[in-house]
């Protein structure tokens, strides 16, 4: 007891300090659940995009695969420059035909041809622009005459068939 007359507290009769519940990370409003919902639409639909494109465009990687292999034969055989220079316009046609409906591609050589490379280019234009020779003179040439064009002129061609089945723009 104290002088006073009151009792004196021990540690014993000491309540806890009381500590208020923590705080939910839940959103408290409605908001909160419609932008988690609209971001939520907003992924699936990017995620949709994203995958439709890739596989709209596995014709650009299949033939981009077909060109390495052509490049890789040429490399490891220099005399293959024609069969590869053949091969070229073949290849662009075939990219062509993926990407265009039938009756805008099949029929066109030559120039006509050389024009529907340009204007659907896109990005590619210098690209289409090299590759114009090629597609309206590779087919009156015969082997001998295509043995004949410099190797970095094949390699040239080459770069610029990989560039237009990159870059172009089809509908």
């Amino acid at each position: 007891m104290s002088d006073a007359g009151t009792p004196t507290p021990s540690l014993s009769q000491l309540a806890d300090v009381v500590q208020p519940p923590p705080v939910s990370w839940m959103p408290q409003t409605v908001g909160w659940e419609v932008l988690g919902a609209v971001l939520a639409v907003l992924a699936l639909w990017l995620a949709w995009r994203g995958a439709r494109r890739w596989w709209r465009n596995r014709y650009r990687r299949d033939a981009l695969a077909e060109l390495r292999r052509l490049e890789q034969r040429w490399q490891a055989d220099a005399g293959l420059g024609p069969v590869v220079l053949a091969a070229l316009p073949e290849l662009i046609k075939r990219c062509a035909l993926a990407a265009w409906p039938r009756e805008q591609v099949a029929g066109r050589s030559g120039e006509d041809w050389a024009q529907f490379l340009q204007a659907n280019a896109g990005h590619a234009l210098n690209a289409a622009q090299a590759l114009a020779p090629l597609v309206r003179d590779v087919q009156y040439h015969d082997a001998a005459a295509l043995r004949r064009v410099p190797r970095h002129d094949v390699k040239a061609v080459i770069e610029a068939s990989r560039q237009w089945i990159q870059g172009h723009v089809s509908t």
